[in-house]
C-alpha cells in the first residue's frame, strides 16, 4: 500500500495546539469521514475549503472533477476510461455518498455522473 502523503492544506505541524482552531479540529476529527479508498494506490481526500472555492468558480464538469480528485485525476480517468459507463456513474455516486451521505447525488446541484 502506498504511503499516504501529507496534505499541505491540512498540515498544521508547527502551529500551537492551543486555542479554538485546535479545539475545533479535535472535535471534528472523530466525526470526519476519512479518505475514499478507490484502490490501494488511490485515496481521494475529503474536500478542502480551497477546493470548494475553486469548484464554485467553474461550471465545467471536467474541471470540477479534476479539482475534486486532485492528484489522482489522471489515474482515476485512466482506470475508468475503457470501463462500462454504469461503473463510472456508480463510482461517482459512491464517492459523493462517502463524503456527503446517501442520496447526495440526487439533491439539487448534485452530480448525476458525467
Amino acid at each position: 500500500m502506498a504511503t499516504p502523503r501529507k496534505n499541505p492544506s491540512t498540515d498544521t505541524s508547527g502551529l500551537s495546539d492551543e486555542g479554538r482552531f485546535f479545539e475545533i479540529q479535535q472535535e471534528l476529527a472523530a466525526k470526519r469521514r476519512g479518505p475514499y479508498h478507490l484502490t490501494a494506490d488511490i485515496a481521494i481526500q475529503p474536500l478542502t475549503r480551497r477546493q470548494a472555492r475553486r469548484l464554485r468558480e467553474t461550471d465545467d464538469e471536467e474541471e470540477q472533477l479534476a479539482i475534486l480528485l486532485g492528484d489522482h485525476y489522471e489515474a482515476v480517468e485512466d482506470l475508468y476510461a475503457d470501463r462500462p459507463l454504469d461503473e463510472w456513474v456508480a463510482f461517482q455516486n459512491d464517492l459523493y455518498a462517502h463524503f456527503y451521505g446517501e442520496g447526495a447525488a440526487e439533491l439539487p446541484g448534485g452530480s448525476s455522473g458525467s
